[in-house]
């Protein structure tokens, strides 16, 4: 994911450099069921190369590659599609309001995921709800719940 992450820094930074035309980015709403098989096979293939090359077992290394994606990654990038509707479509230096680029959307998914799910896994415990699986697995669904009716109510108010 890192490494991703930074091949794609490193793409958008020489695009800059050279100031080419505004070049409209691959409309990911046309495509997006393509975009997600290809984010599932590629977790799948994380899980078997983590599963061959580790003393991890089979089932385990789907659960820690899947859980990972579920507790980090998901929670927040609803959330940021609640503060941030709009993604940058066009590769130009001009900034809509309220847009953001992939990227910068990626990031913040994470640094939200993190601060959100451990709060309100902790502020559960102190009112007695004990920490395990179960539990934690429907706090972040419930958190994720919360975040899409939230997230519908504001894109059926703007319409």
């Amino acid at each position: 994911m890192i490494v991703l992450l930074s091949i794609l820094v490193l793409e958008e930074d020489e695009e800059n450099k050279e100031k080419q035309k505004p070049r409209m980015i691959v409309n990911l709403k046309k495509q997006w069921k393509k975009v997600i098989l290809i984010v599932i096979l590629s977790l799948t293939l994380i899980s078997v190369v983590l599963g061959l090359f580790t003393s991890i077992a089979w089932l385990e290394a789907f659960r820690i590659v899947f859980g990972s994606v579920y507790v980090l990654l998901l929670p927040g990038f609803i959330i940021s599609y609640i503060f941030f509707p709009k993604t940058k479509e066009f590769d130009s230096g001009e900034k809509e309001k309220g847009a953001i680029d992939w990227i910068e959307r990626i990031a913040l998914s994470f640094a939200l995921s993190i601060a959100i799910v451990p709060l309100a896994v902790f502020y559960l415990n102190l009112i007695g709800v004990k920490i395990n699986i179960l539990n934690s697995f429907l706090t972040i669904l419930g958190i994720i719940i919360i975040s899409l009716v939230i997230l519908r109510m504001r894109l059926k108010k703007s319409q």
